[in-house]
């Protein structure tokens, strides 16, 4: 606050000029109206016409920790929300031309485990800064604060303003257009819950000063309820923990069945047959017992039957029925399974050649 408005304000009380005179006089003088109303909000009406300063509040390391990592929170809770939609987005609408495979998937694991534990903080820290409000009203007040929140949203923009620079590069590379506009509408919406719910917040204090404690208002509700529904949406694209393990393993079993295949037909270009079992293929092998891949979860070896000296079958239990591996890539058509056993028909290639 202006020292010199701050002495002229209570000079003026303690001759005992009305506040309305007071603000006038500073009006015709050009100061701005929030000025006006700071420094006289500053001063209390005491006894016998004297002025009483009212308590003004400094901020605090105490605080200032709860103010950062209550807005650091926040940018990880919108940032990785709008990376889960963005990737359900890419799930439900697929393009051709932009492949949203493995880095989707992952993409989307990491960003629901952000908001998973960055939203839970971001609620507790909301929960003691508006209790400190509440007890200390004057905090209200504090340009400290206010400055610490506008540099902060001004943070949250730039990010938001680069997501949506990569949706507008996405349109102009011929991304589909309904994939474009959602993720534009996703944006917007982030963008706009957060600036409107603490933009109003700091209207009401710059307009209020009692300190009266008040709820979320309905922006920081929708926002709430948008977040837990986002994350209950992010398991259609990752699946729940149990699937989604399912799915590793079973990615790990189409793994080891191509190189099976590889060291049978390397094992009949060598023999000029298919080895009768897979212990026959480990001991020619020469080069120990987990020279032949095993089941991940079991430690088994996997099925395997000779049909003749070029044909043979191989097959795995597998713990899911998908045709996307763990990383949201397409199983290779010749290993599509149902869950449990599942045995495929081969042909040593290298019988054919001349």
């Amino acid at each position: 606050m202006n020292a010199d408005l701050q002495h002229y304000v209570r000079e003026a009380l303690a001759r005992g000029l009305s506040r309305e005179t007071i603000a006038a006089q500073l009006t015709a003088a050009r100061w701005r109206r929030d000025e006006i109303d700071a420094a006289l909000g500053a001063w209390s009406d005491g006894e016998g016409g004297v002025p009483v300063p009212r308590r003004r509040v400094s901020l605090s390391a105490r605080e200032a920790f709860v103010h950062l990592l209550l807005f650091a929170s926040l940018y990880t809770s919108a940032f990785s929300t709008g990376v889960i939609l963005f990737a359900l987005i890419e799930q439900w609408l697929r393009d051709a031309q932009v492949y949203s495979g493995s880095g989707s998937v992952q993409a989307m694991r990491w960003a629901v485990a952000a908001t998973v534990t960055a939203f839970p903080i971001y609620l507790w820290m909301s929960a003691i800064a508006a209790r400190g409000l509440a007890e200390e009203p004057e905090k209200r007040a504090s340009g400290v604060r206010r400055w610490l929140t506008y540099l902060t949203l001004f943070v949250a923009a730039q990010v938001l303003i680069g997501n949506f620079v990569g949706v507008l590069s996405s349109l102009l590379a011929g991304e589909q257009t309904a994939r474009s506009l959602l993720k534009a509408a996703v944006v917007f919406a982030i963008a706009g819950i957060v600036f409107g719910h603490y933009l109003s917040g700091l209207r009401r204090d710059e307009a209020d000063q009692d300190g009266a404690p008040r709820r979320a208002g309905w922006l920081g509700r929708v926002g709430a309820a948008g977040v837990v529904l986002t994350v209950a949406l992010s398991f259609l694209g990752i699946g729940t923990p149990r699937h989604a393990r399912g799915r590793e393993l079973d990615s790990r079993r189409v793994g080891d069945l191509e190189l099976l295949r590889d060291q049978i037909e390397r094992a009949y270009e060598r023999d000029g047959t298919v080895p009768g079992s897979l212990t026959e293929l480990d001991a020619t092998a020469g080069r120990g017992p987990e020279s032949v891949p095993r089941d991940p979860e079991t430690r088994r070896y996997y099925a395997y039957q000779r049909v003749d000296s070029v044909r043979f079958q191989l097959g795995a239990s597998f713990s899911t029925a998908d045709t996307l591996d763990a990383y949201g890539n397409p199983t290779p058509l010749r290993w599509r399974h149902g869950k449990g056993l599942a045995m495929f028909d081969l042909v040593a290639k290298r019988a054919n050649r001349p």
